[in-house]
């Protein structure tokens, strides 16, 4: 039971992570100062949207599982926070850019999910850098909608995505300790 929990919790990181770098080294096109990330997903103008948009659904569909499988016993509330994330994950992976306001939508939903998870499992795992996780996403947001970055959405985005990797990786590591063999 253990090293499924480890390996649907890894995967649920390393696949989008692992092919969204894949899909950026493959578009020599991709500009951090000028992109947003879905820009490699867009099923009309990029050759890499089948590799990303396939990383995306799969972290998702992997995120879920391990939500509902395993995190769901120690930490709850973060669990369906989680849960509800990777299935808006998916969504960004399903709705590209092609779909305008509905693919920004649900990426709306899938980094205010990891937000308020952040803040959920602060309180459920008593600690308290989680939130300054959430204060990070933020800022950073708040920097590039407000121009005082000059920078793309990606990287508010890909700031997103690491600042929540410490907390969810100290969830991966106290839900395993959890479980029995």
């Amino acid at each position: 039971m253990r090293f499924k929990s480890l390996i649907l919790g890894v995967g649920a990181l390393a696949v989008p992570l692992f092919l969204v770098f894949l899909s950026i080294a493959f578009s020599p096109w991709f500009r951090w100062e000028a992109n947003a990330l879905s820009d490699l997903g867009h099923s009309l103008k990029s050759p890499v949207a089948p590799l990303f948009n396939v990383g995306l659904v799969t972290g998702g569909l992997l995120m879920i599982l391990y939500s509902v499988l395993y995190m769901i016993r120690k930490y709850p509330h973060t669990s369906k926070l989680m849960a509800a994330s990777g299935y808006f994950l998916m969504l960004v992976g399903t709705f590209d850019e092609v779909y305008g306001g509905l693919h920004f939508l649900v990426s709306l939903f899938f980094f205010l999910g990891i937000a308020i998870a952040a803040i959920i499992y602060s309180y459920e795992g008593r600690k308290n850098y989680p939130v300054i996780s959430t204060v990070v996403i933020a800022v950073s947001w708040a920097l590039q909608l407000s121009g005082a970055c000059p920078c793309g959405e990606a990287v508010p985005e890909m700031i997103s995505i690491l600042v929540t990797l410490p907390w969810y990786l100290d969830s991966l590591r106290n839900v395993e300790r959890s479980l029995k063999w």
